[in-house]
């Protein structure tokens, strides 16, 4: 099968691998399309990743790396299933229950059309728990968000939206994009969405956005203030992962509000520490999808396979939707033309890139 390999910075491959046969409790998947994500691949195709140095990510700790972790495919081999259940007399030591989870191959069958977090490739095998069935309603187009918008959903359990709250996103980009839309059905009664990007702002206003704001066009606290009967934000969320980003965070966020980074950051953050002291700002990290699958439900409600499903289904719903954008959709033979494309803002490519197989 082929594969795509990020073999050095500014340099890609796409190599003739052999075709993976699924495990226990793995599923073998036949590629339709795989999304591009313009942060954390950029990086890996620029150099700039930090793991290379902080080893947090066990499969990017150097090159060659294998980029990707949004695809949708159909399932055309199961592993084998496993039989019994470990014993759960352990909940407190919030291990991961891995016959559990292999079991969970079963609730699958051929033919079926899934959303996962598998690399650019032509087949990808993975554990059913990071799987999850596509309704006959999605496109494959829209499907093929549900991982962001896991990592979306993640970030606001950890941000605990209550309801009524004013958010501010900083970045329009498909994670803000995903936020602004799962905001609005999670309680949040104004969102208010910060980008330079006016092309950008046009779309997510269609998604729901109360508020844009341009911080070059207008002085954003200023404006906050001004749709916010005289509060700032109780909640802002840092989208971009832009140098800078948050200081803007804490000039915009209220007294005792709560800062969410969200975007990776590849540099130092730096901000005012006063800013910082006398707002009293809780500041939080949101890790990608969240927690792994198969942790106790009574400790940790929702882990990533759990947001997965969770966000597919809004999708299904309509209550999340890409329809409000135009994915730019290549050949997976072209990825090296792609990444450039990305990697130098061509203003052909739109906010979400697609690799078709």
């Amino acid at each position: 099968m082929k594969k795509i390999y990020i073999t050095g910075p500014h340099k890609v491959e796409i190599k003739e691998v052999p075709t993976p046969t699924p495990g226990p409790g793995e599923l073998l998947i036949k590629t339709e399309l795989s999304g591009i994500s313009a942060g954390t691949e950029m990086m890996l195709y620029q150099g700039t990743f930090p793991n290379f140095e902080l080893k947090k990510w066990p499969q990017w700790t150097d090159y060659p790396v294998c980029p990707g972790y949004e695809l949708v495919g159909t399932v055309v081999a199961i592993g084998e299933e496993v039989k019994g259940e470990v014993n759960m007399s352990q909940l407190d030591s919030l291990q991961p229950k891995s016959a559990t989870l292999m079991n969970k191959a079963s609730d699958f069958k051929v033919g079926d059309r899934v959303v996962c977090l598998g690399e650019h490739a032509e087949y990808a095998c993975l554990p059913a728990e990071f799987v999850t069935k596509v309704p006959d309603n999605v496109s494959s187009e829209d499907a093929t968000l549900a991982v962001l918008g896991t990592t979306s959903t993640h970030c606001l359990h950890r941000a605990d939206i209550d309801f009524g709250d004013t958010v501010a996103i900083i970045g329009a980009g498909v994670l803000g994009y995903l936020a602004t839309q799962q905001l609005k059905v999670g309680g949040a009664s104004r969102v208010i969405v910060i980008d330079m990007d006016e092309s950008r702002l046009d779309i997510v206003k269609k998604a729901g956005a109360d508020v844009v704001l341009n911080p070059t066009k207008c002085d954003i606290v200023e404006e906050i203030m001004k749709v916010n009967n005289g509060i700032l934000a109780d909640v802002v969320i840092e989208a971009s992962g832009a140098r800078g980003t948050e200081q803007t965070a804490l000039d915009i966020v209220r007294d005792r509000g709560k800062v969410v980074i969200l975007g990776w950051h590849t540099s130092p953050m730096n901000f005012q520490f006063g800013d910082f002291y006398f707002k009293e700002v809780t500041l939080l990290a949101t890790r990608a999808g969240g927690p792994e699958a198969g942790l106790p439900y009574a400790y940790v409600r929702w882990t990533t396979d759990q947001s997965l499903n969770n966000s597919i289904k809004l999708i299904s719903e309509g209550k999340v939707t890409g329809k409000y954008f135009e994915p730019s959709v290549f050949d997976y033979t072209d990825i090296e033309k792609v990444y450039e494309m990305i990697s130098n803002r061509d203003p052909k490519i739109g906010m979400q890139a697609m690799l078709k197989w």
